[in-house]
């Protein structure tokens, strides 16, 4: 059974170093933050179309279409999970939809902020190698 005194984050005991505590949830409260840009990238078919958009600044779902071996409806739908990520953003002209990279400051600003405190975390010289028995 397990020691009631742990969460389901894996909480230290009352023992535990507060300092260390409050940067670990800083971590969990930026990784969750980060959680559906870090899944859309997650996906290589996703990662490709993000680099079609490192060399255009904006595309259609054709011309997405045409530089990918997937279907127009599979484009679609993985340019529908990189814009629910705010990693792209579609402007209509015309009877045509236009996506482009987002704001680049909002995605790398949070993965930055997640990564800042993962290393704060990481170097903290309170952390200690060993859990305490």
């Amino acid at each position: 059974m397990k020691d009631e005194k742990h969460s389901k984050s894996g909480e230290e005991n009352e023992h535990s170093n507060p300092k260390l505590l409050a940067k670990k949830q800083t971590v969990l409260e930026e990784l969750r933050s980060a959680t559906d840009i870090l899944k859309a990238l997650a996906e290589p078919v996703r990662q490709d179309i993000l680099m079609m958009f490192m060399l255009h600044k904006r595309l259609n779902v054709s011309q997405v279409v045409e530089r990918s071996e997937l279907s127009r409806p599979a484009i679609s739908h993985h340019l529908k999970v990189l814009k629910q990520a705010g990693i792209v953003t579609s402007r209509k002209e015309a009877t045509e939809v236009y996506y482009s990279l987002a704001e680049q400051d909002s995605v790398v600003s949070k993965l930055r902020r997640l990564l800042a405190a993962v290393m704060e975390l990481e170097q903290d010289p309170d952390k200690t190698h060993e859990p305490k028995a």
